[in-house]
């Protein structure tokens, strides 16, 4: 009996396509992982720099809403002076607080 051929060739090319599709997929994999990490990068660049600008941001804030440049302001260019009195205190009684609560109800029953 002879043997035939076909098989092994058979064999062969299907080891072939194997090793191939194998190939194809792991170069697929590789480029993919690496547009991912590009991505990632420029991601952080992107969080990078809007941090900065954050931080930035709050050091205005808190230069423009300090007490010493808001009172430079008001007397340059709105004219206003600081209030030097000490505030109103008033001062009552309970008691008579409570009669005139009783004659005003009395008043207007």
């Amino acid at each position: 009996m002879k043997k035939s051929s076909k098989p092994a060739i058979f064999l062969i090319i299907t080891l072939l396509l194997i090793v191939t599709v194998f190939a194809l997929v792991s170069v697929g994999l590789k480029l993919k992982y690496e547009q991912f990490v590009l991505q990632k990068d420029k991601a952080e660049k992107i969080y990078k720099s809007e941090s900065q600008k954050k931080i930035k941001l709050t050091a205005e804030y808190q230069t423009v809403t300090s007490e010493e440049r808001i009172v430079a302001v008001a007397k340059a260019d709105l004219g206003m002076i600081r209030n030097i009195e000490a505030p109103l205190i008033i001062k009552y009684e309970n008691q008579k607080m409570e009669s005139l609560t009783q004659t005003l109800e009395e008043m207007y029953e």
